[in-house]
């Protein structure tokens, strides 16, 4: 079923598993901020069989995620 070289992802960790199996072997996953939880399981024999790689920037989500609750906050 894999079809694509590159996944763009900004879902995060609801999207990892279905990101996967769309990767063509050698692709790669580029995981650029979350809109859901930052904790996911890797099916690490997956990554072996298809000899991706995933790549994050973490600053952007951290970011984002500090003005959210900055946001939040101050509307209690």
């Amino acid at each position: 079923m894999a079809c694509v070289d590159v996944v763009l992802d900004c879902v995060g960790a609801a999207y990892l598993q279905r990101n996967l199996v769309y990767l063509n072997f050698d692709g790669r996953l580029f995981i650029i901020g979350s809109i859901t939880e930052f904790v996911a399981e890797l099916n690490i024999a997956a990554m072996f069989e298809k000899r991706f790689s995933i790549q994050g920037k973490v600053t952007f989500s951290k970011r984002r995620n500090g003005l959210l609750k900055k946001a939040y906050d101050g509307c209690s």
